[in-house]
């Protein structure tokens, strides 16, 4: 009985190993019938196939969010039109761009168009504000400083191999879409898809693809395109993207392909790295005979950071308001040469930007999508692209006089209760003399600051000297960058090492002249934000900043965070800076700051003006609340004259900030 149950076993299993190898050879042979007969012309093409490109897939950029996470730029589902040149032979391409264009034109949509040259009755001509732009393309053909708009399209031609086929219209639109190409590096690289059009109005996307189907090599794209939200806001801050130049291309080749998208200004280009995220790659096989075999996905896009900042939209957008409303008022007033301004507003415990202001400004949307909007920013005079309140530098005026009296007590050069006396004018120089406000008398610092003395502190600019007070403004931000993320000028202190950069004379009647805020001495916004804080935080200066965090794409995950970063501590006594705080606060009790005295929060202040070319400068710095301060605030108003101006504007951002009904 074993010996026939062990063969019956035996048996079966040889059984199942013949079937099964029955079944793996009858895959192979029907695989063989499947490659050699069945589908035998397909896997022909597939193994004669030499053709494998890689095409990289648009990353994901990261979006920039205010301190209330509310969105300034953002994502928005757009469309482009992309040409993937593998599936267009040679012959046929020029005229596919020429049906495109015409296309889309039709339908209200703009191309990619950078050619400086246009065209009427048939008449090639230079574009107006296109200096630079045509320096570029005559040197790119080759051609003389002096050499025609016709001359620039004729050598075009022969580079492109053009002929004499198309109309003078037809040939623009070739030349400046070859030209776009070969500036971006991809015309001789038709694996590289190229962007006709990179913002198409949705209402032209059906017609679009139903033209494609016989515009061969013609794709519509679902992208993600940038949005502004409110581009009123804060242009200046939030910057804007753009298509890579050719010098920016160089520096970025081993990480960006060739029509890439960046940062081009503001938070936009200063945080690029961490905005953009990571494209794709896709893996195109064709035959020799260029039809598509395959594509497969080989790496996936990968989204950008979101940046979150320290700004508040809704006190920004008050500050915006205040203070064009305060610039146009002085205008109407009849003092035609007001027209530009700064303000900035810091946290006083850790420098973190609130809100900056610039007028005149401009509207970031609009710059982005329409084209001439540049052209008429950049010849408006007032120059409405800088950024003042970082970038302006202006004579501070009498502003900077609580920082002299820092100086002078902490260098023993005063004391609190020490008089000066004042007749209305300081005549310590030879053949020089420096007016006051008033007479004053016997000034004490509070009294001097409150009444804002130029007697008093001329003569403490006297004792200090000008080097002695210059390296004391550098301690509270002034004359030197404050660390924000954004461009910004270093402003200028009045000395002999500026002097003798210039190549001017410095005598030693400048030492007083830049103790009242004159001389040569130049400051931004930012720069007397941060001393004014400095002042109110007890004496530490920190890096002012306008990013709070950096999170991923979800907004779950925090990447970085920013806080207060001490840059130096001034070494200036509690002492003294009661002292000086207290003559601040007197400015508002019984001095030029009057207006504040019933204000619901205590606030310090002072109050400036500043001669120059033209009207006065009007000036103005305060902190609130004065026993335990959170905000500093600092307004320049050019050529405002009178300082209610630059008050109203400080009083308004207040209101908000502290919820204060007007």
């Amino acid at each position: 009985m074993k010996c026939s149950s062990f063969k019956s076993v035996d048996i079966k299993r040889y059984l199942f190993l013949m079937i099964g190898i029955g079944l793996i050879f009858s895959i192979f042979v029907a695989r063989l019938v499947d490659w050699q007969v069945i589908n035998h012309e397909y896997y022909k093409l597939r193994a004669n196939s030499s053709n494998t490109y890689f095409v990289n897939t648009d990353p994901v950029r990261g979006e920039i969010l205010d301190s209330d996470g509310i969105g300034l730029a953002v994502n928005d589902t757009g469309f482009k039109v992309v040409i993937d040149r593998l599936l267009v032979s040679k012959d046929k391409e020029n005229n596919l761009l020429i049906e495109s264009v015409k296309l889309l034109e039709s339908l209200g949509n703009s191309w990619v168009d950078i050619l400086p040259i246009g065209i009427k009755n048939k008449k090639y001509y230079f574009l107006d504000d296109k200096e630079s732009q045509i320096g570029v393309l005559k040197e790119t053909f080759n051609l003389s400083e002096e050499a025609s708009a016709e001359e620039c399209i004729r050598a075009m031609s022969e580079r492109y191999k053009l002929g004499a086929s198309f109309s003078p219209e037809d040939t623009r639109v070739i030349c400046s879409i070859k030209y776009n190409m070969e500036k971006n590096g991809v015309l001789y690289y038709k694996s590289t898809p190229y962007v006709l059009a990179d913002n198409v109005n949705k209402d032209s996307v059906v017609i679009l693809l139903e033209k494609s189907e016989y515009l061969k090599g013609i794709r519509i794209q679902a992208t993600l395109t940038r949005k502004y939200l409110n581009g009123n806001v804060a242009p200046h801050i939030v910057g804007y993207t753009g298509f890579m130049s050719s010098e920016e291309y160089e520096k970025r080749k081993d990480t960006y392909p060739m029509d890439a998208i960046i940062g081009k200004a503001g938070i936009e280009s200063a945080f690029e790295d961490y905005l953009r995220g990571r494209g794709g790659k896709r893996m195109v096989q064709m035959s020799r005979s260029g039809e598509v075999i395959n594509i497969s996905e080989k790496e996936a896009a990968t989204s950008g950071n979101t940046i979150f900042l320290t700004l508040s939209s809704k006190l920004q957008e008050v500050a915006n308001k205040s203070l064009q409303r305060n610039i146009e008022h002085i205008k109407r007033r009849g003092i035609r040469d007001c027209e530009s301004g700064g303000v900035v507003v810091l946290n006083v415990n850790d420098f973190s930007v609130l809100a900056a202001a610039t007028y005149p400004s401009y509207d970031l949307t609009k710059f982005m999508e329409d084209k001439s909007y540049y052209s008429e920013l950049a010849k408006d005079k007032r120059i409405p692209l800088l950024n003042r309140a970082f970038s302006g530098a202006y004579p501070p005026g009498s502003i900077y006089k609580p920082l002299v009296a820092c100086a002078a007590l902490q260098e023993g050069k005063i004391t609190p209760d020490e008089t000066i006396f004042c007749n209305g004018g300081y005549n310590y120089y030879s053949g020089y003399r420096l007016g006051c406000m008033g007479v004053h008398h016997h000034a004490k610092l509070l009294s001097a600051i409150a009444k804002s003395c130029n007697v008093y502190f001329a003569e403490l600019g006297r004792r200090l000297g000008a080097e002695c007070l210059a390296s004391w403004a550098r301690k509270f931000g002034i004359g030197v960058k404050t660390g924000v993320e954004l461009g910004e000028s270093s402003g200028v202190l009045a000395g002999p090492e500026h002097s003798k950069k210039v190549g001017s004379k410095w005598y030693e009647s400048g030492s007083s002249q830049a103790a009242i805020g004159q001389s040569d001495n130049m400051f931004t916004p930012l720069q007397l934000a941060a001393y004014t804080a400095t002042v109110a935080n007890g004496g530490n200066r920190y890096k002012t900043h306008l990013v709070s965090k950096i999170t991923d794409y979800s907004r779950m995950n925090i990447v970085k965070e920013f806080g207060a970063e001490l840059v130096e501590s001034t070494g200036v006594s509690k002492e003294n800076l009661d002292a000086v705080k207290k003559g601040m606060r007197e400015v508002v009790l019984s001095g030029t700051a009057r207006d504040f005295a019933h204000y619901p929060v205590e606030v310090a202040a002072k109050t400036g003006t500043a001669q120059n070319s033209g009207s006065d400068h009007t000036t103005f710095i305060c902190f609130a609340p004065y026993e335990k301060p959170e905000i500093a605030i600092a307004v320049v108003i050019a050529h405002g004259v009178s300082g209610i101006a630059s008050k109203n504007v400080a009083r308004d951002i207040m209101n908000i900030y502290f919820n204060i009904e007007n």
